[in-house]
């Protein structure tokens, strides 16, 4: 008989504890906003449109193929935006597509990812460039909404963004 007022008292507090949370759990619907409200936010070239959806811990993973060996780096928020906001500057035309999402919620709601083919389409003086590549993110929440946590891109066949230091090359010997 002593296991059931503890038997009791742990499915109470489990139910009270799911009614508190349920609240606070990612759905499908929060991310697919998250990742609309991001991708308008990119086509329209709207910097803090996008900055209100990276977390404060936000990190993104970005891939360098180099000569002998590819090569990966980590960039916080600021300096991820701060790059957006200077790509955007040097750019004639842009363009940007998300196609192929899938989204996955954890099973205890509180995080999610999603992957995405992401095309973007970009004009730098005469030369334009496709940039392909399979992006991975996820979110979590902060402040009871969903932000993204991380993204990580890895490029696709089809992909014609130069290579950093040979279109850092060819632009020097241009000037």
């Amino acid at each position: 008989m002593k296991i059931l007022p503890f038997t009791l008292l742990l499915l109470v507090l489990s139910l009270y504890n799911y009614s508190v949370s349920a609240a606070d759990l990612i759905t499908y619907k929060d991310i697919e906003r998250v990742i609309a409200d991001t991708d308008k936010a990119s086509q329209q070239r709207d910097i803090k449109g996008i900055e209100k959806y990276l977390g404060t811990g936000f990190a993104k993973y970005i891939e360098l193929p180099m000569e002998k060996w590819d090569s990966a780096f980590r960039v916080d928020k600021d300096k991820y935006l701060s790059m957006i906001n200077q790509g955007w500057k040097l750019t004639k035309t842009y363009s940007y597509e998300r196609t192929d999402t899938v989204i996955n919620i954890a099973r205890d709601g509180l995080s999610a990812d999603s992957n995405s083919t992401i095309t973007e389409i970009i004009v730098v003086g005469d030369k334009k460039m496709v940039s392909k590549v399979r992006e991975y993110a996820h979110y979590e929440l902060e402040d009871g909404r969903p932000v993204i946590t991380t993204i990580e891109g890895h490029k696709l066949v089809g992909d014609t963004t130069p290579d950093p230091v040979l279109f850092t090359k060819k632009q020097a010997s241009k000037d």
